[in-house]
């Protein structure tokens, strides 16, 4: 019987080089495949008030990383790490982002699917997270207690706070995370099914990435938190779409006309909502300025071109070394 490692270096590359950079099949709204794909939507009372009304999130098992293959042993080790430098001068570094699908049906119901998740760390809380959970969530000890039983109680009462509280004293890190977001429908579909707002879809987008980062990768348990430092967001139009049916890229949200919306307009969508977070123009705002200091920068693209960019957490931290 032929071993691994009696295939041949090149074949053996080939190997790792899928399980770097394959992904999962998209799912596609009609398709036939569309029934095997099972979802989860979003019921809770304040849900359209969040902008979280009309979300689904797949019941799928998160996508394996390649962690697996880098515990084989170290000659695999070796030689998968030299595959992901090769995938990385080859494809460019977008070749190993987490990436999650998400499909605005009418700019109204939105349909999260992850399609891979390469490369992640999971590690213990840092002091610095520990503190952040602890004031984030109203503790009952002092800051000077927090930091007391952090540094000479060795973690032990500080993970027993977290337990009894349902918290969590681990994190995976995400390097990098791009959310591909397929609009499909009707503009005059958004109106008759759930009366949508006009951003509806980028408060979809914040909804998703605050459970990502506070439920785990799931979306749904709470045994972990998940950092994404550079986030991605890639507006993708469907395929053999006549351009005629697009509606004008100026076009305002609130319009009611039969067609569908520009890609063009869904990225300016992806890209002002994180200035109404950081000015606190909406109620939803309040809900998602989390999110400033745990994504370091959005790159809104369409079609994986650069259509705009915003700084976050970086900004945010470069402020508060330098106080007005």
């Amino acid at each position: 019987m032929v071993s691994f490692f009696d295939l041949p270096r090149e074949l053996r590359d080939l190997i790792y080089t899928e399980v770097v950079v394959g992904e999962r099949p998209r799912p596609i709204l009609g398709h036939p495949q569309w029934r095997s794909f099972r979802f989860q939507r979003v019921s809770y009372p304040r849900s359209g008030d969040t902008g979280e009304f009309g979300c689904a999130y797949s019941l799928e098992p998160v996508p394996p990383t390649c962690a697996n293959f880098l515990c084989c042993s170290r000659q695999i080790h070796e030689e998968m790490l030299d595959a992901i430098q090769l995938a990385k001068k080859k494809e460019g570094s977008s070749a190993l982002s987490a990436r999650v699908d998400c499909i605005a049906e009418d700019e109204s119901f939105h349909y999260f699917t992850w399609l891979s998740v390469p490369i992640v760390q999971t590690r213990p809380l840092e002091n610095q997270a520990l503190y952040a959970i602890l004031d984030n969530n109203d503790s009952i000890l002092p800051r000077w207690a927090q930091v007391w039983l952090s540094q000479y109680m060795e973690w032990t009462w500080a993970r027993w706070i977290l337990r009894t509280r349902g918290l969590r004293f681990t994190t995976t890190h995400i390097e990098k995370l791009c959310i591909d977001v397929r609009p499909s429908g009707d503009r005059t579909r958004k109106w008759t099914r759930n009366n949508s707002q006009s951003d509806r879809t980028s408060w979809a987008i914040c909804a998703a990435l605050k459970r990502l980062l506070e439920h785990g990768p799931d979306f749904i348990s709470s045994t972990s938190s998940t950092t994404a430092p550079p986030l991605t967001l890639n507006v993708i139009p469907p395929q053999d779409y006549p351009t005629s049916k697009y509606l004008p890229a100026d076009a305002q949200g609130n319009e009611v006309r039969e067609g569908l919306v520009h890609p063009h307009s869904v990225a300016k969508e992806l890209l002002d909502v994180w200035a109404k977070i950081w000015r606190g123009e909406e109620s939803k705002s309040f809900v998602y300025q989390g999110l400033l200091e745990r994504i370091g920068r959005v790159q809104v693209c369409v079609e994986s071109k650069v259509w705009g960019k915003r700084p976050l957490g970086d900004e945010l931290r470069r402020g508060r070394r330098f106080p007005r």
